[in-house]
């Protein structure tokens, strides 16, 4: 039996670093009920304070990269591929309360382009755990009227489904024509963008 820092440290230095940071992301995040699994500062110290191993430079790249407020690993994975895209580094799980009184939070949120995007995964659609009772339409509904009003909160916005983020000329195709600026041009097909 390991810590979850251990753990975590463990897969991050031999996991390709997508997969390494949902890893660490996870025991970071803050989201859970009873708290994160650990702190990048544990993780850290045991990095620090162990022999050097094989994979301990993946692991630290990995641990650079992680954050606290990935709700789940599509997150981590849309959030890694925006930054290798070339667009802005976003904020997570951007809170608003919007004039109806309703509080939402936004997956990523680019501050200087005042850009909103959601990822959205089917489950949100049609699993009882999401849904609450309410039948797929009626979710659909109130998804819209809750993007209908963030639109008119926010200069930009754009949607994407979770598996997107396995399609990175997609994932800029709609960034861009949303109004989101990149600093990198456009992949071709087959570039590998994430590494």
């Amino acid at each position: 039996m390991t810590t979850p820092a251990q753990t975590v440290l463990d897969l991050a230095r031999m996991l390709p670093y997508v997969r390494a940071v949902s890893a660490i992301d996870q025991a970071l995040w803050i989201g859970r009920p009873r708290g994160p699994l650990a702190t990048a500062a544990e993780i850290s110290d045991i990095l620090e304070r162990t022999p050097v191993a094989r994979g301990d430079r993946r692991a630290r790249r990995a641990l650079a990269a992680s954050a606290t407020l990935s709700a789940n690993v599509r997150e981590t994975h849309m959030r890694l591929l925006v930054v290798a895209l070339g667009f802005p580094i976003p904020r997570l799980q951007e809170r608003r309360t919007l004039p109806s009184g309703r509080c939402v939070f936004g997956d990523l949120y680019f501050p200087d382009a005042d850009h909103w995007l959601e990822i959205d995964g089917r489950g949100k659609y049609t699993s009882p755990e999401y849904t609450g009772g309410r039948t797929p339409a009626a979710v659909v509904i109130d998804e819209k009227n809750r993007e209908n009003e963030i639109r008119r909160e926010v200069r930009g916005f754009s949607r994407l489904e979770a598996t997107d983020a396995d399609h990175p000329q997609r994932v800029y195709d709609v960034l861009t024509a949303d109004g989101l600026r990149s600093s990198k041009p456009r992949p071709r097909a087959g570039d590998s963008v994430l590494r």
